[in-house]
């Protein structure tokens, strides 16, 4: 019993070793068998599609067009597309994808159209045939390039209009006169409102301007400038006579070299150099000690004039 039993289990091994060996023969043959050409006519088959088959005047439509290719006789990437969709425009580029399936490739194109032209107002049962698409690919092994067209499915549109209304939707126009215009607000005041904002603004800006300049002693130079028609020498005695009554004695002996160097423009060097040695004489010079020295000055400057 026991021995029986043994070479029943080594059959039922047997027999499942060898289902095995002819279910895998059996896939090897079919998977052997769908490497060969599929597209036993043309090596490119494609398909055209619009959706929707009816639309209304101006509406978007969908385009897409197929195609499988048989990689062994043509390559994918030698295949270009052509489409025309006159008097419809592309509202974007078409989109494009690919999917790789055993010796075949499908390549799908998909296109978005519409027209606002009158071209494509609806005529008569508003058939539309679009212009077919145009292939070029090459077939392995053979010279040129070969062509295919692939007709587009005919559509049909409507427009929005009922035509026994297309009359009352025409345009009109009619000629009238137009009423004189009116204003909110008058021209002339608008200007004296944009003239008193420009006085107010530039009366602004002076005022500060006014503020950060020193007026002062533009003032003083303005009048010094205009207003002292006296001669420099005449400017260094009255400079000597300020400083030296009631001033610094610094302030003095400045003031009488500066007198010395004007004497010496008029060539006087006598006088300079006095006027040196009492700027710098012990103590500081008064206005007494000055007052000889003023007279001779007094006398140069009326014999210059």
């Amino acid at each position: 019993m026991a021995l029986t039993r043994s070479r029943l289990y080594v059959l039922l091994a047997a027999g499942a070793v060898l289902v095995a060996l002819v279910a895998a023969l059996i896939a090897w043959q079919v998977w052997d068998s769908s490497e060969g050409p599929v597209l036993e006519q043309e090596p490119v088959a494609a398909s055209a599609l619009l959706l929707p088959e009816q639309h209304l005047f101006a509406d978007a439509v969908r385009a897409r067009l197929e195609l499988v290719i048989d990689r062994k006789r043509v390559d994918p990437d030698t295949v270009e597309v052509g489409a025309n969709f006159e008097p419809y425009r592309n509202l974007r580029p078409p989109h494009r994808t690919r999917d790789d399936s055993g010796p075949l490739t499908s390549v799908r194109y998909d296109y978005v159209l519409a027209c606002l032209r009158a071209a494509c107002l609806p005529k008569g049962n508003g058939r539309v045939e679009l212009p077919g698409a145009a292939l070029q690919f090459r077939v392995k092994g053979t010279p040129g390039l070969q062509t295919a067209t692939v007709e587009w499915p005919p559509i049909r549109s409507a427009g929005r209009i009922d035509p026994s209304q297309l009359e009352q939707a025409a345009l009109r126009a009619e000629l009238r006169d137009l009423p004189p215009p009116t204003y909110r607000v008058t021209p002339l005041g608008v200007q004296l409102i944009a003239l008193l904002l420009a006085v107010l603004c530039f009366a602004g800006a002076a005022i500060l301007a006014l503020r950060f300049l020193p007026l002062d002693r533009i003032a003083a130079r303005l009048g010094r400038d205009r207003g002292d028609q006296r001669s420099s020498l005449e400017r260094a005695l009255a400079l000597v006579h300020e400083s030296t009554d009631g001033g610094q004695p610094e302030d003095g002996r400045r003031a009488l070299e500066r007198l010395a160097h004007e004497l010496r423009d008029v060539r006087n060097p006598d006088l300079a150099g006095a006027a040196s040695q009492l700027a710098w004489s012990e103590p500081p010079p008064k206005e007494s000690g000055v007052a000889p020295l003023s007279q001779d000055v007094e006398r140069v400057i009326r014999d210059e004039r």
